[in-house]
């Protein structure tokens, strides 16, 4: 964009501008930010307000140190990073691109936006955190399977359109029942944090493990190939081998995988994959 274009945008923009919002017009906003507690629908309702008084070409949420895209667009020479705070606890940072330089109204402008999206950005947050609390569990901080179950249908579906691999694993420990019958439930769940941690470790950043239950975990790999959840379990026994706690307690484990095919859903996927950790589980406890 040209310097002249820039100078015009800018120009428009400063015969166009309202004065600061009127307390009428300040409720109008609140009332549609209000209620909304699912970050992107308040984040899309919120910009839509903003723009009808300044330009935003980018904008970006930071917050606990992940950043997410709000507005998308290209990135320009004008960024301004403010943060927003409700009740003195920070809600992150926002950094807006702009065509052209803010002005001091404009800045107050958008400190005027920010104090009507405080109160609902909050609450959102902490909805969501609720929310995520439901979906994990409480013993390994894994997903759990009210999570899975969710997970695996999204990816199911996201694989028909983009035919990109998914795998489905399924981990039962060897051995775990005479932990907790030897040594007692606290020594158990001890086993069972080790175990979860030692697979979320053997995992890339983008898949998802889960605890389903007892001692049964799930492992979803996308995109993926057989390739992938060989190296997943190799990656996890070499880590077992090398832990102190699950070798003192002759803890290993036996898995079965589905690859995903066309026509595949939730449980025929699960069920392939329980079968072949049987089979493996069975097949170990033969006498050579």
């Amino acid at each position: 964009m040209s310097t002249r274009q820039l100078e015009q945008l800018k120009q428009t923009a400063i015969q166009s501008r309202r004065v600061p919002l009127a307390a009428d017009q300040r409720l109008i906003v609140l009332q549609k930010l209000q209620g909304r507690l699912e970050i992107d629908s308040l984040f899309e309702v919120f910009c839509r307000e903003l723009e009808k008084q300044i330009d935003i070409s980018r904008l970006i949420w930071e917050h606990n140190e992940i950043s997410h895209i709000v507005r998308r667009g290209g990135s320009t020479d004008y960024r301004q990073t403010f943060s927003i705070k409700f009740a003195q606890s920070p809600l992150g940072m926002l950094q807006y691109c702009t065509p052209y330089k803010l002005d001091t109204d404009e800045i107050s402008l958008i400190h005027t936006y920010h104090r009507l999206l405080a109160g609902p950005l909050s609450n959102a947050i902490e909805y969501n955190r609720v929310r995520n609390l439901a979906l994990l569990d409480n013993l390994t901080g894994l997903n759990n399977r009210t999570s899975f179950e969710q997970d695996i249908r999204q990816s199911i579906a996201l694989t028909e359109r983009q035919d990109h691999g998914l795998i489905l694993m399924i981990f039962d420990m060897d051995n775990f029942k005479q932990v907790n019958d030897t040594y007692g439930h606290l020594d158990g769940d001890k086993v069972l944090r080790r175990f979860a941690l030692l697979l979320k470790q053997a995992i890339r950043a983008s898949d998802r493990c889960y605890r389903l239950g007892g001692d049964e975990f799930a492992v979803l790999l996308t995109p993926a190939t057989r390739e992938s959840a060989q190296l997943v379990n190799e990656r996890l026994k070499t880590l077992i081998s090398k832990d102190a706690l699950l070798t003192s307690h002759n803890i290993s484990s036996s898995v079965g995988c589905s690859i995903y095919q066309q026509g595949d859903n939730s449980t025929s996927m699960f069920e392939r994959a329980d079968r072949g950790m049987y089979r493996h589980k069975n097949s170990r406890r033969r006498p050579a």
